[in-house]
């Protein structure tokens, strides 16, 4: 007879099989498919999927003409376009042996524009967009787990040999700019292999060896080493998720970064959240009424129904959050606190705090009291600044500090006075 505990054990590993089934995977060819039966967008979703996950350079290099193209204001993008073209650029799988000369000698053409393309496109950048562009690269490479914190850590080491050949010029000569929009930085390249390492992969620790090594070599570099074997546990990347754009009346970029399991872990927690901060960041991001949850859900391009997902609900409130709405921006940072919704980071909490707080929105101000009094890993210990924000809490309104400082405040009346007090 099967219990009531084993029936639970059963349908939790049944869900969790559920959860974490992969999709289908698409390639180039899917794409070109949709094209010509369906539309540009759906075969540019289809790209940018093959393109994100499964590191296809020829849906990568479609990706960079795409968004390349002035002429179509849909798509028109060139942040994005360098993006693609750089990843491209830099695919080790284009270089892979091909058994037909002809297939790849239109491999190596095509990898060859994606180099000078991206090179002319990087001259055209403002400094700010060069950002954009970095942060970009960063975000879509993290997604890719050790991999792709390999190939993050490759880019930003600064004693690079190349030894793939990633930044040489084409084949019978000719060579393309060397600058990139990721400027190479030992530092970052030690956080990228430090986690790659943590991830599991034995390239990690390969790949970090010599890095260490060299910087050992003088008092400040051995410094770092040290700095960022602790740092690097807090390392969150610079979106929460990928940038939708901005072109007017432009298709929105899509997120195609899949939750690894300790993501989708924090998703099952998303049921904590109170089910008043989904409604409120829906409101604040313009959906309201009866058909809210519906409406924001095709905005996703999400099949609409009455009740949010947990994948939705995290992204509501994160949209929100980005989008300036205190409320919601407090609310993400007891998420990162908790792990309810996104995975568990302190360094991350503060940042959201901060941004509340910088409102003088109350609970933020008392939250980050919270953080520096107690100093959680990620986060130094800081009793004066907790003194600080405890106190600013109470004078913004928050009724549980005012309520404890009342309450210290009536205990001290109680007490006998001190000599020479009257």
């Amino acid at each position: 007879m099967v219990t009531i505990r084993k029936l639970r054990l059963v349908l939790a590993a049944l869900a969790t099989l559920v959860l974490i089934q992969p999709a289908a995977a698409v390639d180039y060819a899917d794409g070109n498919f949709a094209l010509n039966h369906i539309s540009l967008e759906a075969a540019v979703r289809i790209w940018r999927k093959a393109a994100w996950q499964n590191n296809d350079f020829l849906a990568q290099a479609k990706l960079g003409d795409i968004y390349d193209n002035a002429s179509d204001s849909r798509y028109y993008d060139p942040v994005e376009a360098y993006v693609w073209y750089f990843l491209a650029a830099r695919n080790r799988t284009a270089r892979r042996g091909y058994w037909d000369d002809e297939a790849a000698d239109i491999i190596g053409a095509r990898r060859a524009r994606a180099w000078a393309k991206q090179g002319e496109i990087l001259l055209t950048l403002s400094t700010e967009e060069r950002v954009q562009a970095r942060n970009r690269i960063v975000y879509i490479l993290s997604c890719r787990g050790a991999e792709g914190f390999i190939d993050l850590g490759r880019i930003t080491r600064t004693n690079n040999d190349d030894d793939d050949g990633w930044r040489r010029g084409r084949r019978g000569g000719g060579s393309y700019n060397n600058d990139s929009a990721i400027v190479p930085n030992d530092a970052d390249a030690l956080i990228y292999f430090h986690i790659a390492d943590a991830l599991g992969s034995p390239l990690g620790r390969a790949y970090l060896n010599p890095v260490e090594g060299d910087l050992r070599r003088s008092a400040i570099g051995a410094k770092l080493v040290e700095k960022q074997a602790r740092d690097f546990h807090f390392w969150f990347p610079p979106y929460e998720f990928y940038p939708e754009g901005d072109a007017p009346g432009g298709v929105p970029l899509s997120d195609e970064c899949l939750p690894n399991l300790e993501h989708q872990r924090a998703l099952i927690l998303a049921s904590a959240i109170p089910a008043p901060a989904g409604l409120h960041a829906l409101a604040f991001l313009g959906f309201r009424g009866r058909g809210a949850i519906a409406q924001f859900q095709a905005s996703l391009a999400e099949e609409p129904s009455d009740r949010l997902t947990a994948a939705e609900l995290v992204r509501a409130i994160q949209m929100a959050a980005q989008n300036g709405d205190a409320e919601s921006q407090n609310t993400l940072g007891v998420m990162y606190s908790k792990g309810t919704g996104v995975v568990i980071n302190y360094a991350r909490a503060e940042y959201w705090f901060q941004k509340a707080a910088d409102q003088r929105y109350a609970a933020a101000l008392y939250h980050l009291g919270v953080l520096y009094k107690v100093g959680p890993p990620g986060i130094d210990q800081d009793l004066h600044k907790a003194n600080d924000y405890m106190t600013s809490s109470a004078l913004a309104g928050f009724r549980p500090t005012m309520n404890q400082l009342g309450a210290l405040l009536n205990a001290a009346a109680a007490q006998p006075p001190r000599p020479g007090q009257n």
